[in-house]
């Protein structure tokens, strides 16, 4: 994907952040029910989140620094990359105990995720005992916009398939232009977004349409012609094509021909787009 503007170096105020909050649907709780004598006047949940984020963020740009650097012996990079290891295993072990004793708050998340932070085994006899808690108790993925689980005796679709997987890192790609959008602009001074739909229209098989055209206008910044791109042009070079607004001579302009082969490899995402969503009245 091209590269993006990078956002300047200032610090986001107070209420820079809880308007981002806002727009992205995050809950402003303040924990003044559990007052610590540290922060006396509470802490909001979300607040303590975005800190915990920055903090491993900034570690992860450190450790990438000293992996980067060839002055740093194996030892010390070794050690460098135990601090975030230890770091994910002590987060991921808390949840896991949280989730254990409060399943339904958990579950409600893991129905709708991809996947799940958890304890990898690395017993082989283990990963059935962890499957069932994730398939069975938390329903991972069961709510997820995509058929990540298929219904008894259907067939979910594969990433095998190269377009199923080009769409999906397209999905993520709108989402991140969303939050990249957020941070230049939390004030919303421009409409013409990829957030309004990332963010306030479920990705739903009814939807179809307005994430495919957001979807496309990813794709165009990764593939300006599309209709040059040999995978894609697969998708959809047929004779029938070339037969539109035909010259008197019987033949097609470049542009007619480059105009019809976009709009038909447009539409082609568009079905392998619905195949790949959930159909929400499935799991009313």
């Amino acid at each position: 994907m091209a590269k993006r503007e990078t956002n300047p170096q200032r610090a986001e105020s107070e209420d820079e952040r809880q308007t981002r909050w806002v727009h992205k649907g995050i809950p402003v709780l303040i924990a003044k029910d559990f007052l610590d004598p540290e922060y006396p006047e509470g802490l909001c949940l979300a607040a303590l989140e975005g800190r915990a984020s920055r903090d491993i963020e900034e570690l992860a740009r450190q450790i990438h620094r000293c992996c980067s650097d060839k002055k740093w012996t194996s030892y010390q990079k070794r050690v460098a990359c135990e601090q975030l290891v230890k770091l994910a295993i002590l987060s991921t072990g808390s949840m896991n105990r949280l989730a254990s004793e409060f399943q339904e708050p958990f579950r409600e998340i893991a129905e709708e995720l991809p996947h799940f932070p958890c304890l990898f085994p690395a017993h082989a006899d283990d990963l059935r005992s962890l499957q069932k808690i994730l398939w069975g108790e938390f329903n991972l993925g069961k709510r997820h916009p995509l058929k990540l689980r298929a219904a008894p005796g259907r067939k979910t679709f594969s990433k095998k398939t190269w377009v199923n997987e080009f769409l999906i890192r397209l999905i993520v790609s709108v989402h991140e232009s969303a939050d990249h959008e957020i941070e230049l602009d939390p004030g919303w001074d421009y409409l013409d977004t990829f957030r309004e739909v990332a963010y306030y229209v479920p990705l739903t098989p009814q939807n179809t349409k307005q994430w495919l055209d957001v979807i496309w206008k990813s794709l165009l910044i990764v593939i300006p012609e599309p209709e040059k791109h040999p995978r894609l042009r697969q998708l959809v070079m047929r004779p029938s094509l070339s037969n539109k607004r035909t010259r008197r001579d019987g033949t097609v302009g470049e542009k007619t021909q480059a105009h019809n082969i976009r709009a038909s490899i447009k539409a082609k995402l568009g079905v392998y787009l619905k195949r790949m969503l959930n159909d929400s009245a499935v799991h009313k």
